[in-house]
């Protein structure tokens, strides 16, 4: 749908935001048995361009290590022309992102509330934005203690009311892991998933009890959906922990994400059928998705759903860099049974919002996203009604030999205490850099 103006186009969006804010809120504080459960979440529709890095890395995971000089650098948008005054924190959670009994002045050096002081006006833009960022840890605020941060970002004076939410991790490496990706033992699934077999040395740790005391988790990219939360190991011997289990630890292989790339609005990349700049706010056309499920394996470039802003046009791409309406189209004959189709990707954080329509005079799948100029990876999944892991095989196929990205988490509650440390990080990958 055409658009006569960016400032028409910010007034809609936020008149739904304000509609969904409600949502948004109550679908971060999941209660699980009484316990809030903390996610990756946007709760207002005009934030946009959320990314969480190490310093140097911005394709890098939300990952520092206890005590290292290096931090994390947050960077987002906010589509309007107001400057607003947003404070942070920090919570710390257990290995299943519930607030741990730790207060904030237990695993916080420094104060646990700060500002963000960093921000800048957009530059000759269609879409006015402002474009804040924060180092987090700073010299305001330090963190104690390793494991799950949740880093909370919202209005001055009105924390029950988030901006967003965003999941990082601070490791104290006390054990190593080492492992592979190999061929499932079952024939019928070997040529469509992966086993990722691994060995955990915790000897450092002196566990007495490490099936009660030590949590190992497995995630395939950065989806948390399908993620393996509590894998418990095969044997225990010599402080080794051996992970060949052959069935529990086992995903579909998928297929590699889709991508496009518009860093520059003067010509059409690969996957992008044209660019529309005559109007108040650009637009972006790509073409015609079709499902890769019955398809010979292609290998092609990924980014295993990340995202990278990136203006080709001018320097600054925090400040210059163009929004454009990205125009996704999905081909069906039929609309899929008992299921909606989404974008899945790391531009939203993984949460599943952009839902696509389905025409039935076109047979086509559809929906238009608000993206900053860059790269983009994506894949289509399925989401059925009672289901908490998508389905993207049935769009996307599935094969042994697509290129993943697996991390290895390892948790540790050492005797006498009540929070979860996180002790090991690896990463097991089937390709090379």
């Amino acid at each position: 749908m055409k658009q006569d103006s960016s400032k028409k186009y910010i007034q809609m969006k936020n008149l739904i935001g304000k509609t969904l804010a409600l949502v948004f809120f109550f679908s971060f504080m999941i209660s699980i048995h009484g316990q809030t459960v903390f996610s990756d979440q946007i709760f207002k529709e005009n934030i946009k361009t959320v990314e969480l890095y190490p310093e140097n890395n911005r394709l890098g995971e939300p990952l520092i290590f206890l005590n290292d000089i290096n931090s994390l650098i947050l960077k987002f948008d906010e589509l309007d022309s107001d400057y607003r005054v947003y404070a942070y924190t920090l919570i710390h959670c257990d290995a299943q992102w519930q607030m741990s009994d730790l207060s904030s002045n237990e695993y916080i050096d420094g104060y646990i509330e700060s500002y963000i002081e960093d921000y800048q006006f957009s530059n000759n833009t269609k879409i006015p934005f402002i474009h804040y960022s924060l180092q987090i840890p700073n010299n305001y605020m330090q963190i104690r203690y390793s494991g799950n941060y949740i880093l909370k970002v919202y209005p001055e004076g009105d924390d029950e009311n988030p901006i967003l939410t965003k999941k990082l991790y601070v490791v104290n490496p006390l054990c190593t892991i080492g492992g592979n990706i190999i061929a499932s033992s079952n024939p019928e699934i070997r040529n469509t998933v992966q086993e990722i077999s691994f060995k955990v040395n915790i000897s450092a740790l002196n566990s007495r009890f490490p099936s009660r005391e030590i949590i190992t988790q497995v995630q395939q990219n950065g989806r948390y959906d399908n993620q393996i939360n509590q894998l418990k190991p095969l044997s225990i011997l010599d402080g080794i922990l051996d992970f060949d289990l052959q069935k529990e630890n086992i995903f579909p292989g998928l297929n590699t994400f889709r991508f496009f790339d518009f860093s520059s609005l003067n010509y059409n990349s690969e996957y992008v059928y044209s660019i529309n700049k005559s109007g108040n706010i650009d637009e972006i056309e790509l073409l015609l998705a079709k499902s890769r499920a019955n398809k010979p394996f292609k290998n092609e470039p990924t980014q295993f759903g990340k995202f990278y802003v990136e203006t080709k046009n001018y320097e600054d791409v925090d400040t210059e860099g163009e929004y454009a309406l990205v125009h996704f189209m999905l081909s069906s004959e039929n609309p899929i049974p008992d299921g909606e189709v989404y974008l899945l990707g790391n531009f939203d954080l993984w949460s599943l919002s952009q839902k696509l329509n389905y025409d039935y005079s076109s047979q086509i799948y559809h929906t238009q996203v608000l993206l900053k100029q860059g790269y983009y990876s994506y894949q289509y999944a399925i989401k059925k009604k009672g289901k908490s892991k998508v389905d993207v095989a049935t769009i996307e196929g599935s094969f042994f030999q697509t290129p993943n990205s697996y991390f290895i988490r390892v948790y540790y509650r050492a005797p006498g205490t009540t929070f979860d440390q996180l002790v090991g990080w690896q990463e097991i990958k089937n390709f090379d850099d």
